[in-house]
């Protein structure tokens, strides 16, 4: 998000959070009923336009969006709902994105007070690369496009009882919202956002074989140096790499790869 967006979401996520801390619902039950009513509102084309549109006053998007919420979610819930149609959202989308992430940190929140945020956040990048290496379940989540619940069905019924279960929140709510990102990159994007709730960055590293430890070491140290902050790295191997390493921290790629340099190098000879 930018501009009008991403400052109402950060504003939206600082009320959030405040409203969390004094909440006496469970977080995990707040997040779910925030994922419902995203999805009951990303049902209705209508809806959307009514509760995005900023052209209304603040106060008719929340009596509208109270009548229809009012009796079916709980005070902390409703409470963030109101919020985010009060705003002003550069895109109708944003309006989902928004129900969306304020979720996320509520789960997030949950599993830092109970001391597996580290874990959840190293299990949805594991979920991440699963779904990447698996083809028949990239097939499943593709010929189920339009059917968000049985995607989060089918990812539901794989990860159950073997992963923490905000994680199999997470990750669920990831693979069933309609969105154009793949539904590996929506999850890594959760993986990506717990890093950042713990303080630090999330570094993808792919090599050709595993780092030893005084490798990972010295690696986690220059980035450290680079970011100015604390980056936790996820190593993992594939055989695409022959030599080198790549590494991607959000936007930022270092692709020094021997397949890398000859693409370069074909690249300049052909030009």
């Amino acid at each position: 998000m930018r501009g009008t967006s991403a400052a109402s979401l950060r504003e939206v996520v600082e009320a959030a959070e405040h409203t969390f801390r004094t909440a006496d619902a469970p977080l995990e039950q707040t997040a779910d009923e925030l994922f419902s009513a995203l999805e009951v509102i990303d049902g209705s084309n209508q809806l959307l336009r009514l509760l995005s549109d900023g052209g209304l006053p603040a106060s008719v998007k929340q009596q509208a969006a109270r009548e229809l919420f009012g009796s079916r979610i709980g005070q902390a819930a409703l409470s963030v709902v109101l919020d985010v149609v009060g705003r002003r959202w550069s895109e109708q989308e944003d309006v989902l994105d928004a129900l969306e992430r304020v979720g996320v940190v509520a789960l997030l929140e949950q599993a830092s007070r109970s001391g597996s945020l580290e874990r959840v956040e190293e299990e949805l990048f594991q979920v991440s690369r699963l779904i990447d290496a698996t083809p028949e379940l990239s097939e499943a989540f593709d010929d189920a496009r339009e059917r968000p619940a049985e995607r989060a069905g089918v990812l539901g019924r794989l990860l159950s009882g073997r992963v923490d279960p905000i994680t199999l929140s997470l990750a669920t709510q990831a693979v069933a919202r309609r969105s154009e990102a793949k539904p590996s990159r929506r999850v890594l994007e959760l993986a990506e956002y717990a890093s950042e709730r713990r303080g630090r960055l999330l570094a993808v590293v792919t090599s050709a074989r595993p780092l030893t430890e005084q490798q990972s070491a010295r690696l986690g140290a220059i980035l450290d140096r680079i970011y100015g902050r604390p980056v936790q790295m996820n190593v993992e191997v594939s055989s695409d790499v022959v030599g080198g390493l790549r590494i991607q921290v959000g936007d930022d790629l270092y692709d020094a790869t021997v397949l890398s340099r000859l693409a370069q190098a074909r690249e300049r000879l052909a030009s």
